[in-house]
C-alpha cells in the first residue's frame, strides 16, 4: 500500500521553549531550507551576492574571501568552501605604475611573473599586456556580462600570471587562463542575500524574492540546482508594512531607528499602538500577521521573533519569542506567511530561505485540503489536513474518519466516498480535549495535488513515473493527474484503503480537463491504483504544441481545480 501525504518533503517539528534569557526565549522548531544560495543570471556560471575581498595564500593552493559582516571563508580545493575563523596568509596585490587607466577610478594589479601584465577593476574588468598601453574587457561579452559588474577585488596567483580571482556584486570567479573564461566559485558559498519575500509557491509558480535591487528571482518548481532571475514584472511588498487584505484599516508598521518599534493601528493610522515590549533585537527588516489569530512575526538581525496578540482590538503588548531549533543563527532579512497563513518563511543572511509550519496554528487549527494546503471545502473522498493540532480521533456523522498520518502540526484524514451532502459536521479529538468543525462539504471540490515548492504531481502514464515539473511534456503525450476531492466512486470503496492495482473504482461525476482555455478528452477518471485517496485523471495533450509554459485546470461536476502550469514542448 502506498500513501503519499501532500506535505511532500516538508520537516514536521517538535517544539519547546528553553528559557534562554529573563527576556529572550526560543522557540524551538524544524526547518527546511527552500533552494539553493546561487541564482542563474545567464553569467559564465552560477551568481551569488556581493563578496568584499578576496586573496590567494602565498603558494597560490588556497583562496579566501571576505563576505558581509567581516565573514571569512576559504576554499583549498576550489570546489568547497569553509569559514574561517581568522584571516590566512595572504599575498598582499602590488600596485603597478601604468601608462593609462581603462576606466576613472579604477584599480591597478600586477601580475607576478609577467611584468608587463596588469589588471584593472572598477566597474568592469580590465587586463594590459604592454603596462598600460592597450587594455582588453576581460567580461563584457556585448551586453553579456560575465562574472557582473562592480568588480570589488582582485587577486592573481603568486606563481601563475594567468590565475586570478575576482569577486564582484554577483560573488566570486576564477580564471585559469588570464581572464578569457571563468568558473563560478559561488556554489557552496553561504552568501546569498534575499532582501525581500515577494509570493510563496502558488498555482505552478514557485516561491518569489527580491535578489538585487530591482531584479527578482524564483524557485522554480522542479528545478533543485538554483533559482532562476526573474525578467518579467513580479509582486511588489513593502516589508517593513503589514496590512490585513480584507480590512485595511488594521496595520503593522515598522518605525526605524537605533532601536526599531513595531507599531499597530486598527483605524486606519488615527490612533497607533506600541508593541515592541520585551523585543530582544534591535533592528526590524520585515513583518508579517494572520488577522484571524492575531499572530506577529518579525525578522531581526537576532533571527525571528513572534508573539500572539490582538489584530481585531486594541489589547496590551505580549512578550515576544525566538523562533529556533535547526534554523542558522543568522539575521533575518524578512518573513512571509502563505495565503493561508499555515506556513512560515524567512530569508536569512547568506543562507537563504527556510520553512516551517506557522506557530500559531496551535492555537487556532485549520482544516484545509491535502492536495495543496489551501482549499477548505471537501467533498466524499477528499483527503484534508487539520494543521496545529495531532489527532488520536475523527468522526463525521457519527462515523470514524482514517486518520492517516499524525503529527504535532499536522493531521491527514480522509472523508469517507460515502458521506452524505451538502452538511456535515467534524468531531475531533486529540485525547486532551475536543474540537467540532463545520465542514463545507459539496458533491465534488477539485484540487490538483502540488508539493511545497508548488510543483504539481503529473505522472508519464506510460511509465507511471512522477515527471519532473522542469521537464517539457511532449505534444501527443499521455499524462495523468493526481488529484483530491473527486467526489464519490463507482464501485463503492472503503476510505483510508489503497485502490487495487486493477480496475480501480471509476468516478462518477463528469469529469473535463482544460489545458490553455480548450478542453482535453478524458479517457480515464479514477482513483489512483496502489494510492490511499488519490484519484488519476488521464488525458492526452494536443498533438501540436509550442515550447511554452500553459495553465491547466480540472473540472468535476462542474467545479474546477486549483490552475498549475505546465511546460510543453513542440516534439
Amino acid at each position: 500500500m502506498r500513501v503519499i501525504f501532500a506535505t511532500v518533503g516538508l520537516c514536521l517539528f517538535s517544539a519547546s521553549l528553553d528559557a534562554q534569557t529573563a527576556q529572550d526565549f526560543e522557540f524551538r522548531l524544524s526547518w527546511r531550507p527552500i533552494g539553493t544560495t546561487v541564482v542563474y543570471n545567464g553569467r559564465a556560471g552560477l551568481s551569488g551576492s556581493p563578496v568584499e575581498g578576496v586573496w590567494f595564500s602565498p603558494d597560490g593552493n588556497s583562496l579566501e574571501v571576505q563576505l558581509s559582516k567581516n565573514r571569512l571563508f576559504q576554499t583549498v580545493d576550489f570546489e568547497t568552501w569553509s569559514p574561517a575563523a581568522k584571516a590566512g596568509l595572504r599575498v598582499a596585490p602590488s600596485v603597478p605604475i601604468v601608462d593609462s587607466l581603462p576606466e576613472p577610478s579604477a584599480n591597478a594589479v600586477s601580475a607576478p611573473g609577467n611584468p608587463y601584465r596588469v589588471f584593472a577593476y572598477g566597474r568592469f574588468l580590465w587586463r594590459s599586456d604592454d603596462s598600460g598601453r592597450h587594455w582588453t574587457n576581460l567580461i563584457a561579452r556585448g551586453e553579456l556580462r560575465l562574472i557582473g559588474e562592480n568588480i570589488r577585488a582582485v587577486s592573481v596567483a603568486p606563481n601563475d600570471p594567468d590565475r586570478l580571482a575576482a569577486v564582484s556584486d554577483e560573488g566570486v570567479w576564477l580564471s585559469s587562463d588570464g581572464g578569457q573564461s571563468w568558473t563560478s566559485l559561488n556554489p557552496g558559498l553561504p552568501n546569498l542575500q534575499l532582501r525581500k519575500l515577494l509570493a510563496t509557491p502558488r498555482g505552478g509558480r514557485g516561491l518569489i524574492a527580491e535578489w538585487r535591487e530591482g531584479q527578482t528571482v524564483e524557485w522554480l518548481p522542479g528545478v533543485k540546482g538554483m533559482w532562476a532571475a526573474e525578467a518579467a514584472a513580479s509582486p511588489t511588498r513593502d516589508t517593513l508594512r503589514w496590512t490585513d487584505a480584507l480590512k485595511p484599516e488594521i496595520s503593522l508598521v515598522v518605525k526605524p531607528g537605533e532601536r526599531a518599534r513595531i507599531l499597530r493601528t486598527l483605524d486606519g493610522g488615527r490612533r497607533w499602538d506600541d508593541l515592541t515590549s520585551d523585543l530582544a533585537a534591535n533592528q526590524i527588516f520585515g513583518v508579517a500577521a494572520d488577522r484571524g489569530s492575531g499572530a506577529i512575526y518579525l525578522a531581526t538581525e537576532r533571527g525571528v521573533y513572534y508573539t500572539l496578540n490582538n489584530l481585531e482590538i486594541a489589547a496590551n503588548p505580549t512578550s515576544w519569542i525566538r523562533l529556533g531549533g535547526n534554523l542558522p543563527k543568522d539575521p533575518a532579512l524578512d518573513v512571509l506567511l502563505d495565503e493561508g497563513a499555515n506556513f512560515l518563511y524567512t530569508s536569512l543572511a547568506g543562507n537563504g530561505v527556510f520553512l516551517t509550519y506557522a506557530p500559531h496554528r496551535r492555537r487556532n487549527p485549520l482544516l484545509i485540503s491535502a492536495a495543496n494546503l489551501e482549499s477548505r471545502t471537501a467533498s466524499p473522498g477528499a483527503l484534508m489536513s487539520l494543521v496545529g493540532m495531532k489527532l488520536t480521533q475523527a468522526q463525521i456523522a457519527g462515523k470514524a474518519l482514517p486518520i492517516l498520518s499524525a503529527t504535532t502540526d499536522e493531521t491527514q484524514v480522509q472523508i469517507p466516498y460515502d458521506t452524505a451532502v451538502p452538511s456535515a459536521t467534524l468531531d475531533l479529538s486529540n485525547g486532551n480535549g475536543a474540537l467540532r468543525l463545520d465542514l463545507d462539504l459539496t458533491e465534488t471540490a477539485p484540487v490538483i495535488f502540488t508539493d511545497r515548492d508548488g510543483a504539481p504531481l503529473v505522472l508519464d502514464a506510460e511509465t507511471g513515473e512522477l515527471i519532473d515539473p522542469s521537464t517539457p511534456l511532449r505534444a501527443g503525450m499521455r499524462v495523468q493527474i493526481l488529484l483530491s476531492g473527486l467526489g464519490r466512486v463507482e464501485p463503492e470503496w472503503p476510505a483510508g484503503v489503497a485502490a487495487p492495482s486493477s480496475n480501480p473504482p471509476r468516478v462518477v461525476a463528469p469529469v473535463r480537463v482544460w489545458l490553455d482555455g480548450k478542453t482535453l478528452e478524458v479517457s480515464k477518471a479514477e482513483l489512483a491504483s496502489g494510492y490511499v485517496g488519490f484519484y488519476a485523471v488521464e488525458t492526452r495533450l494536443p498533438p501540436v504544441l509550442d515550447n511554452t509554459v500553459l495553465p491547466l485546470t480540472v473540472e468535476a461536476g462542474g467545479r474546477s481545480s486549483n490552475t498549475i502550469l505546465i511546460r510543453t514542448a513542440f516534439e
